[in-house]
């Protein structure tokens, strides 16, 4: 299929943002300025934007607890993202539930769910209401591969085909279940795990933002015509730890330069070389995104703490 050049440059943009994002909140976990652990999705940013880019504003987005590029990608403004995952007042959720339970109204994001495969259960009552309402939303809900391996992860899916609900549901499929490669608990593709149940799904390499996007289209676009769930199961990699306090002793040094040879703003500024795009057109689009990052910053660390005596819900 032949795509757009500003399409690729969109995916770009929007990849670049979340590295810069993220690296940002990786800086601020060194400096002591994150409370808790925080999950990073460096590496893996082709995933949210070849989805996320493919929904309507009206839509609901179920995060993971990895997920500030899904919640960027549907609409959420950075300052007020990187306030909250520091905890200040002017955050999204007040400072009050940081990084692993954002939640923002204004663009339908229903929020993260810090403990694994939650998720699944809360995306079949959000695609029933969905359906009560003979509304033409749907509801995209991602989860990693260590989740896959949860009673209810089936129990939903089955319930999903069962009551025919307008869920994508999006599997971030980055290897490993914290410290655990996803081949030591299980035997088959995630993918084919939602065929027992008669799901519409496929499998992608999630470091190709252009096929993640366009299999991403197919599946919308199904889901909405036929009011069915289907699954998409993108396979990428996260540079970092589990968390940004995690080193990794599980892995190789080898395994990870062997994924950084296929890091997706990499492939995507080599494809855009390839085709003559204006080296000068791409740094403008940095240079831009690193002003918007560093405002963000600014914003979160110049913005204030709660007070203790300050009710979270306004009078």
């Amino acid at each position: 299929m032949v795509i757009d050049n500003n399409l690729l440059l969109e995916f770009l943009e929007k990849m670049y943002l979340i590295r810069q994002f993220e690296a940002k909140i990786y800086n601020f976990a060194e400096r002591g300025l994150v409370f808790g652990s925080v999950h990073l999705c460096i590496g893996e940013e082709a995933t949210a934007v070849g989805t996320c880019l493919n929904l309507k504003k009206e839509d609901y987005l179920i995060a993971t607890h990895r997920g500030h590029g899904q919640e960027i990608i549907k609409g959420s403004d950075i300052k007020k993202l990187l306030a909250e995952i520091i905890g200040k007042e002017t955050g999204l959720c007040k400072g009050r539930v940081g990084s692993m339970h954002l939640t923002d109204s204004s663009v339908n994001n229903l929020g993260a769910q810090g403990i694994i495969g939650a998720s699944f259960p809360v995306s079949v009552g959000v695609g029933l209401a969905i359906k009560l309402q003979e509304s033409e939303r749907i509801l995209i809900s991602f989860f990693g591969d260590g989740a896959t391996n949860q009673g209810n992860f089936y129990e939903s899916l089955n319930i999903a085909d069962l009551w025919n609900l307008p869920i994508l549901f999006a599997c971030v499929n980055n290897l490993y279940g914290m410290g655990t490669p996803y081949d030591k608990t299980c035997n088959i593709n995630i993918y084919e795990k939602a065929k027992i149940f008669n799901i519409k799904s496929v499998s992608v390499d999630g470091n190709d933002v252009e096929e993640v996007f366009f299999k991403t289209r197919e599946l919308v676009d199904y889901i909405r015509e036929k009011q069915r769930p289907a699954l998409i199961e993108m396979k990428t990699y996260r540079i970092l730890g589990h968390s940004a306090f995690d080193k990794h002793p599980y892995r190789s040094k080898e395994e990870i330069e062997e994924w950084k040879n296929k890091d997706p703003i990499k492939k995507l500024e080599n494809k855009l070389k390839a085709k003559k795009i204006n080296s000068e057109l791409i740094e403008s689009i940095k240079k831009r995104i690193d002003k918007m990052v560093t405002e963000a910053e600014e914003f979160a660390l110049e913005s204030k703490y709660p007070s203790f005596d300050n009710n979270f819900v306004e009078e």
